[in-house]
């Protein structure tokens, strides 16, 4: 099941999703970028072309999704560099601060209200 609520974050929402059946299903393209979590990793997700097809077992997803053009400043690369891609947050981000924010994720509570 897929929910959406308002982010503390100008020009985002946060959202979580919980596939049911196998896990396997097209994202559509919406030009946004989002940061991931999912089991203990942080990725980040480039605005998309086309649609990606997730793959594995389902497991529920925590993301931030930032509208179109607000994402490269926070994140500190350009959106073309990610455009269909899905990379480590640690590959954009010193290990250090993508450690610390992890942690502070892995040890809320409720892990989105951490994505806030």
């Amino acid at each position: 099941m897929y929910e959406e609520r308002a982010s503390r974050l100008s020009g985002a929402v946060v959202w979580t999703n919980t596939p049911s059946g196998t896990g396997v299903g097209p994202v559509l393209p919406d030009g946004c970028m989002d940061l991931l979590w999912n089991e203990g990793r942080l990725l980040v997700a480039g605005p998309d072309t086309r649609a990606y097809v997730t793959e594995g077992a389902p497991s529920t997803w925590l993301g931030v999704r930032f509208y179109p053009g607000t994402a490269p400043g926070l994140l500190g690369v350009p959106a073309h560099e990610l455009r269909d891609r899905r990379v480590d947050l640690a590959d954009l981000w010193p290990a250090s601060e993508v450690r610390r924010l992890g942690g502070r994720i892995g040890a809320a509570a409720d892990p989105v209200t951490a994505l806030e």
